[in-house]
């Protein structure tokens, strides 16, 4: 229910908004007021689940954009908001490998190693899903990035992160890099810079 309000579908207020306006219509055409009125009503109901919508964002709505802040802060370099990103207890792994960083500031320095070492640059967000259960948001998101290493060629990357519910917060609790370019499991893994 929730989702229909704070993440409303687009025909919910399109379906509201054009059965206002045709009781309107139809109230002013025939001079019944009460009709008018239902329909002002529901034309006003429109409006409100839309800036509902718009203005509130719920845990998946939320955890979406803190993936897009992540993706960005590596690429401009802004580590202090990376690191106030992630929980301090997040870890990364490859999926079919191993767990490469066990904590927010190896994971930090990891990004830091990675964007000198290969010249990361021009990072863009080409898709991002999500989904939610009672206890965990997981959104899977696939990156493509220009780096030096490559000769500028672009390169695609796809996560997936974990948020989990804590009270009333849900912390990124892991991330799991799926695959860079072709390469997936312990060839991914090679590519990492190894925690100091």
């Amino acid at each position: 229910m929730s989702d229909l309000l704070f993440d409303t579908p687009w025909w919910l207020p399109t379906i509201l908004a054009g059965l206002g306006i045709y009781l309107i219509w139809s109230g002013n055409r025939r001079q019944e007021s009460k009709v008018r009125n239902g329909g002002l009503i529901l034309l006003a109901a429109a409006v409100a689940v839309l800036a509902l919508s718009y203005f509130v964002d719920t845990p998946k709505e939320t955890a979406v954009k803190r993936t897009r802040m992540l993706v960005h802060s590596i690429e401009s370099r802004d580590w202090t908001t990376l690191r106030n990103t992630l929980d301090p207890t997040v870890t990364l792994g490859v999926l079919g490998a191993m767990d490469m960083y066990g904590k927010r500031d190896q994971i930090v320095q990891g990004a830091q190693d990675a964007v000198d070492r290969y010249g990361i640059k021009n990072v863009h967000v080409l898709s991002t899903t999500a989904e939610q259960s009672e206890q965990l948001i997981t959104v899977t998101t696939t990156v493509m990035s220009e780096q030096d290493y490559t000769q500028g060629y672009p390169i695609t990357t796809s996560w997936k992160l974990q948020f989990q519910k804590s009270g009333k917060e849900w912390p990124l609790v892991r991330i799991d890099c799926i695959a860079i370019g072709k390469m997936t499991g312990d060839q991914a893994a090679s590519h990492f810079p190894r925690p100091r």
